[in-house]
């Protein structure tokens, strides 16, 4: 289920997060230890990013357009997560530059922080394999609904 800011917070879940991604824990996230294998959350983070980037107004099914590509991404786990537990996935824009941006997300569940992450996307021309400025629009969207620095 999609959270907006409204329900993130009512959540209790700080921070001035855009949106969100409320789900449950799958048999087939654990790994032999019967906790959520790490590479989860990396799709986790995925799923969430490609739903707050279309609705942010990036167009992914138009190729010749310049698209964001992920440069780097990181993740920092805090507890442990198992099979049947709640949990939000949250994000935000942090950081705007010039054909650069940084997206911030936490993984929350019964009122602990589990997992933090963070990726810098890189707005790229797919054909030219290069970096393109990010568009005007995009920046303003960023730094006025996100709070993002630049």
């Amino acid at each position: 289920m999609i959270w907006d800011k409204k329900k993130i917070q009512d959540a209790g879940i700080e921070g001035n997060w855009v949106m969100g991604l409320h789900d449950f824990v799958r048999y087939s996230d654990l790994d032999t230890y019967d906790h959520v294998n790490n590479k989860v959350y990396h799709t986790w983070f995925e799923n969430l990013r490609i739903i707050y980037l279309s609705n942010s107004g990036f167009d992914f099914k138009n190729k010749s357009n310049p698209m964001p590509v992920v440069r780097t991404a990181s993740i920092e786990f805090n507890l442990a997560m198992f099979l049947g537990e709640k949990y939000t996935t949250v994000i935000r824009c942090s950081k705007v530059g010039n054909t650069s941006f940084d997206l911030d997300y936490e993984v929350h569940s019964e009122q602990k922080l589990k997992a933090i992450g963070r990726t810098k996307i890189v707005m790229a021309d797919l054909v030219a394999g290069k970096p393109v400025p990010l568009n005007n629009k995009l920046r303003e969207l960023f730094i006025t609904r996100d709070i993002a620095s630049y």
